[in-house]
């Protein structure tokens, strides 16, 4: 009985030794995603245009001086965005890392001035230098947002107007999420949700002196939560979403709180 004690212990022990992990890695982030069919259609699927309607309407209502600037919409898609922007008379230049999407962008917006560019990895200083930098739904696809907003702030004289899914913390961290591939996701297949407080770290980092948010968030799901500082990416099976205005001058509008 002895011996095989002992031997129920050693090899208790080994079995033991090979489950468990030196540290804490969960198997399920380590599996990759699957591809996925979806092509440049998918800017125009509903619940793309529904969040697409919501932002933008938003956006006008923050009473921002937007008419007749110079802007530079970074992560453009197929270019639908960017409207807003001609309909005020300003002189757009749209950016993509995915020539699809570039390509579908000029047969859409023939007018459109375009480029295809990787924000991480490409100076943005070849498109000029821009009064407003307009970045919506973009960050959490990006597996550098550091380097990337490091790049738009370089080109940026006066707003950075960025719009992101976001974790739900008080500390400025960054959970690093999988995704797949297709047209309106990850170009490289790792993303990210950054907290507030790590946007708000790097944009001032960056150089922007005053960073905002919107007193009253887009009339859309997605923007309509509580905080709880619990690190979620989601809430009521739907991402969570924040709206950022960053600044090298004071904007004194009721429409918007600082967050320095």
């Amino acid at each position: 009985m002895k011996v095989l004690s002992r031997l129920w212990w050693s090899t208790g022990i080994r079995s033991t030794l090979r489950a468990k992990k030196p540290y804490p890695v969960e198997p399920g982030y380590l599996s990759p995603v699957l591809p996925s069919n979806r092509d440049v259609t998918v800017f125009d699927n509903t619940k793309t245009v529904d969040i697409t309607t919501a932002r933008m309407e938003h956006l006008d209502s923050l009473g921002l001086p937007l008419e007749g600037r110079k802007v530079l919409d970074v992560g453009a898609g197929v270019g639908h965005l960017a409207q807003y922007f001609l309909k005020r008379g300003c002189d757009v230049t749209s950016t993509d890392a995915r020539q699809a999407n570039i390509d579908r962008m000029r047969e859409l917006y023939p007018g459109l001035k375009s480029a295809v560019c990787d924000v991480q990895t490409e100076a943005l200083f070849p498109l000029g230098v821009f009064d407003v930098v307009f970045c919506y739904g973009l960050l959490y696809h990006l597996e550098s947002p550091v380097a990337a907003l490091r790049n738009m702030a370089a080109v940026c004289k006066e707003m950075l107007l960025l719009e992101t899914q976001v974790c739900d913390h008080v500390l400025p961290i960054l959970r690093m999420a999988q995704e797949d591939t297709s047209a309106d996701q990850a170009l490289t297949g790792l993303g990210g949700r950054p907290s507030p407080s790590y946007v708000t770290m790097v944009l001032r980092n960056v150089g922007f002196e005053h960073i905002y948010a919107p007193r009253i968030p887009p009339a859309h799901p997605e923007f309509l939560f509580r905080w709880k500082s619990t690190g979620t990416t989601g809430k009521q099976k739907h991402p969570i979403r924040c709206i950022f205005v960053a600044s090298r001058e004071k904007l004194p509008r009721e429409s918007l709180v600082s967050l320095i």
